[in-house]
């Protein structure tokens, strides 16, 4: 409700996107082995910081990683890179799961829209993740988008943050 009012206040840090993503990779990675899933992980330690809320922008990984590994079925491979791309961040998470219909791609990101409710509701949600993941990006002067081939095919998110400036 805070973000659709646009009263979400966040904090302005110098955030290592590095450390976050590599926390929230390790804190999956118990589930990817129980789940049969092989996580790869390109993070290089080196990149800048970037502006942005620690919480919310681990709120934002956590949403994605976890997804891919909600929806990737045992076997199945998660890639999870970031990078630095000129001014910015990029960071993508990529899946050989269950993929996105190439109708419901355009709807990915709108509140209470769900592909298929029977696969959520057999892990929770509402539906309104990837809706708080694009809020939360935007309001982070950064943009999110995603990828599909279509059904089984797999699916890409892929996050693009400013990098913070820094003055000498």
């Amino acid at each position: 409700t805070r973000l659709e009012a646009k009263r979400l206040k966040l904090a302005h840090d110098t955030v290592p996107a590095a450390d976050l993503v590599g926390d929230v990779v390790e804190a999956h990675k118990s589930m990817a082995a129980a789940a049969g899933l092989e996580l790869r992980v390109e993070v290089p330690r080196s990149l800048p910081g970037i502006a942005g809320d620690r919480d919310r922008l681990l709120q934002v990984f956590e949403n994605l990683i976890g997804n891919a590994l909600k929806f990737t079925a045992k076997g199945g491979r998660i890639q999870v890179l970031l990078e630095r791309v000129n001014s910015q961040v990029t960071l993508s998470v990529s899946d050989n799961g269950e993929g996105i219909a190439a109708e419901f791609l355009p709807y990915v990101f709108e509140r209470f829209r769900q592909a298929d409710q029977t696969t959520t509701r057999a892990f929770g949600g509402l539906g309104l993740g990837l809706s708080i993941v694009k809020h939360l990006v935007e309001l982070h002067g950064g943009s999110v988008q995603v990828k599909s081939e279509g059904k089984g095919k797999g699916a890409s998110f892929i996050v693009e943050l400013p990098l913070r400036l820094q003055r000498h």
